[in-house]
């Protein structure tokens, strides 16, 4: 028997999902796996936060877009640094023009120097609104995602100042009086990723559900299938009634990245991946997009080779022995001797 409270055991592993274009992120496809529906179900009715874990290019920071796009809430999104202050999670307070405001005689406003973070938006949206930018304010969304991009990027006080915000889901700032949450608001999901470069609290871990997401299955494999979800044919979808990259482009770029994989894991660094390879993909079909089908597959495979040396080859090591570099001088001796 399938639950039915929660939108996300509608979905099926496999299916696709196009991302709508927004003004800050372009168009884009979210291929759904088993265990991210799962973990999705479990944080929704849960009500805690997930976190996702794996290495960088493994769709994690998409996830949350996907999740908010399936609940039809807002999303609201901030990428930890190592500056980062746990308190901009909730605001940030613009010192600078209020002083220059200050010495100018200007009279002195608060919605002129407080900017609402993105747990105030998401557990306070209508005491927000007068704090936020015109283009910001929008009728109260149904729900709100937060994603907090790379929270290992910071040291512990920021994942140790979310234990409270989590338990009591309310907080209070400065410039708003009554406390921001509580009992009568529709809790946010929360979305938390980490590339693992930092350990985090095990308190912190305690109070979410985790998603360990990793490749399912042969890695190859799960590389043309995310391929073919980006530029695959996808049956009723407005420019997508026919392929956009042949198979074998996907099946050779892939079969690329495996090996440089290898020869990068080899030497202790951090192999290229998912994004690499989406990149290359989409460099391919951009260059090649007005040439005719005939011409199109033979030139993208030509160039693949020349190409992926400076797509998957991100490190200062002597490179005339990797696997990528001589592809790109075979490729280059080939397109010489043609000339």
């Amino acid at each position: 028997m399938m639950p039915t409270t929660t939108p996300f055991a509608a979905i099926a592993a496999g299916d696709i999902r196009e991302l709508p274009e927004t003004a800050a992120l372009p168009r884009s496809w979210h291929q759904w796996s088993q265990a991210e529906i799962d973990a999705l179900m479990l944080a929704y009715a849960a009500g805690r936060p997930l976190l996702v874990r794996g290495e960088p290019g493994t769709g994690k920071t998409q996830l949350a877009r996907a999740a908010a796009d399936c609940l039809g809430w807002r999303l609201h999104a901030e990428t930890i640094h190592p500056r980062f202050e746990p308190q901009e999670l909730l605001a940030r307070f613009d010192a600078v023009r209020r002083l220059a405001d200050a010495q100018a005689q200007v009279a002195l406003d608060d919605h002129r120097y407080w900017r609402p973070g993105v747990l105030w938006k998401a557990y306070g949206w209508a005491s927000a609104q007068p704090f936020l930018a015109e283009a910001e304010r929008l009728a109260d969304p149904a729900g709100h995602v937060v994603l907090i991009d790379e929270i290992d990027k910071a040291d512990s006080d920021l994942p140790n100042s979310l234990l409270e915000v989590l338990a009591q889901r309310s907080f209070q700032v400065e410039p708003v009086p009554q406390p921001i949450g509580g009992p009568g608001v529709v809790p946010p999901l929360i979305v938390i990723t980490t590339n693992e470069e930092r350990e985090l609290p095990a308190a912190f871990l305690r109070r979410c559900i985790v998603l360990s997401l990793a490749p399912e299955g042969d890695y190859r494999d799960w590389l043309v299938g995310r391929g073919r979800a980006h530029f695959g044919a996808l049956a009723g979808v407005e420019g997508r009634e026919q392929a956009l990259l042949d198979d074998a482009v996907l099946d050779e770029a892939a079969d690329q990245l495996v090996a440089d994989r290898a020869a990068v894991s080899a030497l202790n660094l951090a192999p290229p991946g998912l994004a690499e390879y989406l990149d290359l993909l989409q460099a391919l079909h951009e260059i090649f997009a007005g040439e005719n089908a005939a011409k199109r597959r033979s030139a993208q495979l030509a160039w693949l080779n020349r190409l992926s040396a400076y797509g998957y080859l991100k490190h200062a090591v002597d490179d005339t022995q990797h696997p990528a570099h001589q592809r790109s001088q075979a490729a280059l001796r080939r397109a010489a001797g043609s000339a």
